[in-house]
């Protein structure tokens, strides 16, 4: 894979996890109180909807995580080509 491939992979995993954190149900329990959730429990409903944000916001920051890997491996391969026009010219 080249360096260019690997900044595509990275931007595209960066959207993905913009994509994740501006889905709906990230703002969810702002629009909710205890009417809003049906049945006896609606802590259990807050604390399961709280449990799953904290998942996707998890699964955002690995992806960028993985894009910033990427992005520094396509530094490290632009390096490693720079050197070798540098030796051959």
């Amino acid at each position: 894979m080249n360096a260019n491939q690997l900044r595509q992979r990275a931007r595209h995993l960066r959207e993905l996890a913009n994509a994740i954190e501006a889905l709906a149900v990230m703002s969810l329990e702002g629009h909710a109180d205890d009417d809003t959730w049906r049945g006896p429990r609606p802590m259990l409903c807050r604390s399961t909807l709280g449990t799953n944000q904290q998942q996707l916001h998890a699964a955002a920051d690995d992806l960028r995580s993985h894009a910033h890997l990427f992005e520094r491996r396509a530094a490290q391969l632009d390096a490693i080509a720079a050197s070798r026009v540098g030796v051959a010219g």
